[in-house]
């Protein structure tokens, strides 16, 4: 009898995953990869927070920082490149789908231009590199909480 249950589990689970069209699929691959884009946003914004918090406590070296952020910003160019070719090869059919993907490389470019002027801080920290991180801070996350639907 336990031979029987798998094979049969195993073709129904098969033929249901067929029984959708291309555009249910596509729109069901599309939503997953928003809900990943806006946890990766989400997360890049929370770790840069974490980063400077850190460097203000003393708890990471310069060094660490820079490392850190580094790091952060070759995710942030790579991600963007691969939108931004996405976006030009008209990947997209959807105008929301489109005006999504450019909100995103809004944020993404933001979110890098924060982690450039925490370096800043890091090399320093004057209150003129205070102010401009703190306010690119502040626009990425309007941006971010506009894009996921948080309120503010």
């Amino acid at each position: 009898m336990k031979k029987i249950i798998f094979p049969f589990l195993l073709f129904f689970a098969c033929f249901n995953s067929y029984s959708q069209t291309c555009e249910e699929r596509e729109s069901k691959l599309l939503s997953l990869m928003g809900s990943f884009s806006a946890g990766f946003l989400y997360n890049t914004y929370g770790l840069i927070g974490c980063i400077a918090d850190g460097f203000e406590q003393g708890a990471y070296t310069a060094t660490t920082v820079t490392d850190l952020l580094d790091a952060q910003k070759k995710v942030a160019d790579n991600m963007t490149n691969s939108l931004e070719k996405m976006s030009s090869e008209n990947v997209f059919l959807k105008q929301t789908d489109k005006e999504y993907v450019v909100a995103l490389i809004n944020i993404i470019k933001g979110l890098k231009i924060q982690s450039q002027l925490l370096l800043g801080i890091v090399k320093n920290k004057t209150q003129k590199n205070s102010i401009a991180y703190e306010e690119q801070r502040n626009k990425n996350w309007k941006d971010l909480s506009k894009l996921m639907g948080i309120k503010e």
